[in-house]
């Protein structure tokens, strides 16, 4: 038996959460976190065992025992637990932000576990587990991800961690499985979708389910606190638009089944204004994303164009944004 990847030392769980412990390998084995235990027996060659929800605290220590062989993961925390997912202006860093490099802070309490992408170009990858926060690698974190959370860390004293599963250009589509807006009655036909779906480097990732099977399959179903989502850019032709609502009412409603909490809190961040998308389609998903707050239980949307440039799809100034983030999850 092993465990999935994202069960490394320096881990942070979610505070009055299940503790969902899981991986994969056939065995009997016996699991050991903040001195409860409970024994597992893999069934098809995966497993999972939840520990009664905790409040916030540490550190713990975790362990794995099958076959005689022990694996001990330490320093894990009870704290809040944040999924940063969407495009580009998600995936944006830090580095590339106005944010003041003299202002970047080193901070033992937040931590971060990056998904691996389809796009291999990350700095950081699953492989290197939970990272935590320092002034020298804060620059390569999403910049939303980053400003946010070491808001919350700061003003709740608490240990937050950080999951990202981004990809710059990808398409809503990819972030379901396959079949799944055609199961709620919504939809675009291919030759309506915008044409990100098909471009010789995005086709990569913006096939139908893409992102769900490759991405967001490597954390469900782990516990989370909230889920900040930041897309919609490639969504944007005009039959595209008139639908997004529905599509992304229809992703919160699959997001919170797999995460196995059906008042599984978002906010969704709004798409800027962009002056060379001054149009009917651009603006209907914006209205999409600002209406959806009054249709679905636990949505908070923040609004970005009065607080972002409107020259660039990609605005450099995050901060601002970021704080209204933060003033969102602190309102549920």
């Amino acid at each position: 038996m092993k465990l999935n990847p994202i069960f490394t030392s320096g881990m942070v769980f979610a505070a009055d959460q299940p503790v969902r412990i899981y991986g994969e390998g056939c065995c009997e084995a016996v699991v050991t976190f903040a001195n409860q235990t409970k024994n597992v027996t893999s069934v098809d060659g995966k497993w999972l065992i939840e520990f009664p929800p905790m409040e916030y605290g540490g550190p713990h220590t975790l362990s794995l025992t099958c076959n005689n062989t022990e694996t001990v993961l330490d320093d894990i925390y009870i704290g809040e637990v944040y999924l940063f997912a969407g495009q580009s202006n998600m995936q944006f860093k830090l580095h590339g932000s106005t944010t003041d490099p003299d202002t970047y802070k080193t901070n033992d309490k937040l931590r971060m576990f990056s998904t691996d992408r389809i796009e291999d170009s990350d700095f950081f990858k699953a492989k290197d587990g939970w990272i935590k926060c320092t002034k020298e690698n804060a620059k390569d974190w999403s910049a939303i991800g980053y400003l946010t959370s070491i808001e919350l860390v700061e003003r709740k004293n608490i240990a937050v961690g950080i999951i990202t599963a981004y990809q710059g250009a990808s398409a809503i589509e990819s972030w379901v499985p396959e079949g799944t807006f055609e199961s709620f009655g919504t939809g675009v036909p291919p030759e309506q979708r915008h044409g990100d779906h098909y471009s010789d480097l995005c086709k990569k990732w913006n096939g139908d389910g893409a992102l769900y099977n490759y991405v967001l399959s490597q954390i469900i179903p782990f516990s989370l606190t909230g889920v900040i989502w930041y897309q919609g850019e490639s969504d944007t032709s005009l039959e595209e638009s008139r639908e997004y609502k529905n599509e992304l009412t229809a992703m919160i409603n699959v997001w919170r089944k797999d995460f196995k909490n059906d008042k599984l809190p978002f906010v969704i961040i709004q798409i800027a204004d962009f002056d060379l998308r001054d149009d009917e389609a651009w603006h209907n998903v914006q209205k999409a994303q600002l209406e959806i707050q009054n249709e679905l239980d636990c949505i908070k949307t923040v609004i970005s164009a009065d607080i972002c440039e409107s020259d660039n799809i990609h605005p450099p100034t995050k901060d601002k944004l970021s704080h209204r983030v933060t003033e969102a999850l602190l309102s549920f």
